[in-house]
């Protein structure tokens, strides 16, 4: 137990030792006083307090002269500025504080202190200190200090505009003509608190902040109002003419070289490699490689790789890639791979890949593989569509499904095959076939079939209704070996007998091509045996020919 003692001692002495130098010299809390004491002495004595070494020169700063004063729990800092009273510039060397004289300067003025809360006195970290004419800022570091550099100052006092959410604002008349310290009390807003309170998504809403401990996101949480600018120019985000403030400026025209940050555009926005606004942009904004927007998008957007907006758009949107469009599409979107709507659509998608509204279409959608909609008013053009319904219009592609559209399941016979089955899916102004048939022979390999086809239904009466399909069959035995397609114009009548049930009946006109040097086709006809049209075999390319006439009949369950 003994020999532990000592290490338990020589341990917290060392977690001490690292907790006292975490806190910066300037910022170490001392009481202390001094009656008619020179400086000199008095400096001795606060270096004994704070545990630092005084490094300066007597012949540029004059300790000679006799200070009082009284200072109760307050910073190093505090205590030298009641010392100098803002003559003196201080810096933090490992235990030494450097003393140098404060240069005087016309130019440029220094503000700085500390900003505080009123009803506790306790330091207030991220509040924002701006100037609302130049829109210069600083924020407060973790103990609440802040330092305000102001160029060219002019002849008369400015202000400065203090803020920090949930807190009411403060606005500072500064002097123009002198460099000074002074303390900022700030006072809680309670209409604040509530609103923060009960606005749980705005602690979200600006979830794609990249660095919520930079400066220019602590102003952004500070300042509730929006500061608005006719031009900006920037070259980074928070690098530009609104500098760290640029999140809650609105601009008429906004100019970024390489990528800029904002609060949002009115007329028109250009960035070389991307746009970032937190609000509404109109009218115009293209970027090289993406857009970034919060709120409502008017007019025209263009992007080089992607537009994203998180809300509304009533806007042309194009893209080499993607857009997409978190809320309501008025309008257009035009893109190379994928379109994406989360609310409705009126207008068209258009894109290289895939289209997709989380709501319902009012216009048309035009992809290579792939639609999706609710509640399509117009048309879909795709390989693939899908809609819960669809009116004023029709899918097109290899495969459409319309979840309340025309789903029918058919069982049919022709002079080639006598059994066949069918699925038709889509809508009857327009619908998709897939099917396959079999004719089981008597001796050798089974002969079968598999084809897909094209068809419309228009309703001729109460329970009639007239079939045009255009159908191709692949037939084959055994194995799929050679070609041999017959190609099938079907004109039918349908008659519905029962709520889900109907027949059919109806003439084709076939157009068979095969490989005529093959020798192992299957039988082509069951039973009846039509004239051919047309027969004939092309001597070059050994492709042959045959044309007839055949009749198709089946019935339908839906």
């Amino acid at each position: 137990m003994r020999r532990i003692l000592p290490f338990v001692i020589f341990l917290l002495m060392v977690i001490g030792n690292v907790f006292s130098q975490s806190v910066p010299l300037l910022e170490k809390r001392v009481s202390i006083q001094a009656q008619n004491e020179r400086i000199d002495l008095f400096l001795k004595r606060l270096s004994g307090e704070v545990g630092c070494v005084f490094s300066y020169s007597s012949s540029a700063i004059d300790v000679s002269k006799n200070f009082s004063g009284s200072f109760t729990n307050q910073s190093t800092r505090e205590v030298l500025e009641g010392v100098f009273q803002g003559s003196v510039l201080y810096k933090e060397r490992g235990v030494y504080l450097i003393l140098t004289p404060a240069p005087v300067s016309e130019k440029e003025v220094t503000i700085s202190g500390y900003v505080v809360n009123e009803s506790t006195g306790e330091r207030v970290r991220n509040a924002t200190i701006y100037n609302p004419i130049t829109l210069r800022s600083s924020t407060t570091d973790e103990f609440g200090f802040f330092e305000f550099q102001v160029k060219n100052p002019a002849e008369e006092d400015f202000q400065l505009i203090v803020k920090k959410e949930n807190y009411a604002d403060t606005l500072v008349f500064a002097k123009s003509k002198r460099s000074y310290f002074q303390n900022i009390s700030l006072k809680i807003d309670p209409e604040k608190l509530l609103a923060w309170t009960k606005d749980s998504t705005g602690q979200t809403k600006d979830f794609w902040l990249w660095n919520k401990n930079s400066a220019g996101a602590k102003n952004i949480a500070n300042m509730g109002d929006t500061i608005y600018r006719d031009f900006q120019l920037s070259l980074l985000p928070f690098l530009g003419t609104n500098r760290k403030l640029s999140g809650s400026v609105v601009n008429d025209w906004s100019v970024n070289v390489l990528g800029g940050y904002s609060g949002g555009t009115k007329k028109a926005e250009i960035g070389g490699l991307f746009n970032i606004d937190r609000g509404e942009v109109g009218k115009f904004q293209a970027a090289g490689l993406f857009n970034y927007n919060g709120g409502l998008v008017r007019g025209f957007q263009a992007a080089g790789l992607a537009n994203v907006n998180l809300d509304s758009s009533k806007a042309f949107h194009a893209a080499g890639l993607a857009n997409l469009v978190a809320g309501n599409l008025e309008g257009a979107q035009v893109a190379g791979v994928v379109n994406i709507s989360t609310g409705s659509t009126t207008g068209a998608q258009v894109a290289g890949v895939a289209n997709y509204t989380h709501q319902d279409v009012t216009g048309t959608q035009v992809s290579a593989v792939l639609n999706v909609g609710r509640k399509v008013t117009g048309s879909q053009i795709a390989l693939l569509n899908y809609a819960d319904s669809i009116s004023d219009g029709v899918p097109v592609g290899l495969i459409s499904f319309v979840r309340t559209g025309y789903h029918v399941v058919e069982l049919s016979s022709n002079e080639v095959l006598p059994m066949s089955l069918a699925l038709r899916t889509g809508t009857r102004p327009f619908y998709n076939l897939l099917f396959a048939g079999i004719r089981p022979e008597s001796t050798g390999p089974t002969t079968w079939s598999f084809g897909y086809g094209i068809g419309t239904s228009p309703r001729l009466g109460k329970k009639l209704y007239l079939n045009i399909d255009f159908s191709s069959e692949q037939l084959n035995q055994g194995t799929v070996s050679a070609l041999n397609l017959i190609n099938r114009a079907n004109l039918a009548l349908e008659y519905q007998v029962a709520r889900k049930v109907a027949v059919f009946a109806g003439p084709t006109i076939n157009y068979r091509v095969y490989e005529a040097d093959y020798l192992f086709h299957p039988d082509l006809f069951t039973g009846y045996f039509p004239k051919f049209l047309k027969e004939r075999v092309q001597t070059d390319s050994q492709i042959g020919e045959q044309v007839w006439w055949g009749f198709k009949a089946g019935i339908r369950f839906f």
